[in-house]
């Protein structure tokens, strides 16, 4: 019985690695060593990054591509989309790492922790006025997986959650209004945090511009998690240094690693932080169980899950 041959492009510890072999004893993993060979006998992926083109090209057996992310858009090159292959993702393990980092946002900026911590380093012993999170109200753009899970530890601390949904659907018991993409408006209206987890596709790629920041709170703050393309970064800038909003927490940008050259740097009303909200200690343990699941099926010829509507990116 030939091997199904697996190209295995993420840093899977040893000991975990030693598990798979063990279980998928038909399975050759392929490690990336940087000098990979034989690609064209590859029949399936499991990466953290796009595979270049060029490769894609001599990979003529490839099947299937699992990815490290939930949302795929940055996999589906022109090769994976013109061919049958496969695309699978992560989808489901983000939530809880998104949204404590979403959480932790809202209570540093309602706080003021940012202005304490500049004090701090001056010496100056000023009393700043934080704002109680109780009774504020949460607008959620993108209830997901990772929007849902925000959502419930949002109402947990008394907040008023308010979302949309490219499909709205039934609204769930932890959010008070729940509407379509045509509920954007209302959302940023009312709400004192507002919180976009989006998938990153084109479909949502400028959605939040001068308008939509207008529309928002001048005592409101803004917290991108996912969407970086999502947003106008001229008109944000705009937005911080005109005091349209009162602050924003920036996870997620068009360009990455942020332009040292963007003014969002220096904006004293902002936080920023390099791609932090989906890191967790325990990836491993959350995402090789997927994976493993999914190889299994591959292997056995049973449909795989968690797979990518390529049209839709995610």
């Amino acid at each position: 019985m030939e091997k199904c041959r697996i190209w295995i492009r993420v840093p899977i510890p040893a000991e975990d690695m030693q598990v798979l072999r063990r279980d998928f004893p038909h399975v050759h993993f392929m490690m990336d060593d940087g000098e990979m060979r034989n690609v064209e006998d590859i029949d399936g992926v499991f990466t953290d990054d796009p595979v270049p083109e060029n490769l894609l090209a001599h990979m003529q057996k490839l099947r299937w591509l699992h990815v490290t992310r939930g949302g795929a858009n940055a996999y589906l090159t022109r090769e994976v989309k013109r061919r049958p292959i496969q695309v699978t993702g992560s989808k489901g393990i983000h939530g809880r790492s998104f949204s404590e980092f979403a959480i932790a946002c809202i209570f540093v900026l309602a706080k003021r922790l940012p202005e304490c911590w500049e004090n701090q380093k001056e010496k100056k012993w000023q009393r700043v006025e934080p704002e109680d999170v109780a009774g504020k109200t949460l607008g959620i753009v993108g209830l997901g997986t990772v929007g849902s899970e925000l959502a419930q530890k949002a109402k947990a601390l008394d907040m008023r959650v308010v979302a949309t949904k490219r499909t709205a659907g039934d609204k769930p018991p932890f959010v008070d209004e729940l509407g379509g993409p045509e509920y954007l408006p209302r959302l940023l209206e009312q709400s004192d945090f507002n919180v976009l987890s989006l998938a990153s596709i084109p479909s949502t790629e400028k959605m939040i511009g001068e308008k939509e920041l207008r529309m928002m709170k001048p005592g409101a703050y803004f917290i991108n998690l996912t969407g970086g393309k999502a947003v106008e970064e001229k008109a944000l800038v705009r937005a911080l240094k005109e005091k349209w909003i009162a602050g924003a927490a920036l996870d997620a940008f068009a360009k990455q690693p942020l332009p040292p050259e963007s003014e969002l740097w220096t904006l004293p009303n902002v936080i920023i932080s390099a791609r932090a909200a989906g890191a967790t200690a325990q990836k491993w343990e959350l995402m090789l169980p997927i994976f493993a699941d999914n190889l299994r099926r591959f292997t056995t010829g049973a449909p795989l899950r968690n797979v990518v509507d390529k049209e839709l990116g995610y």
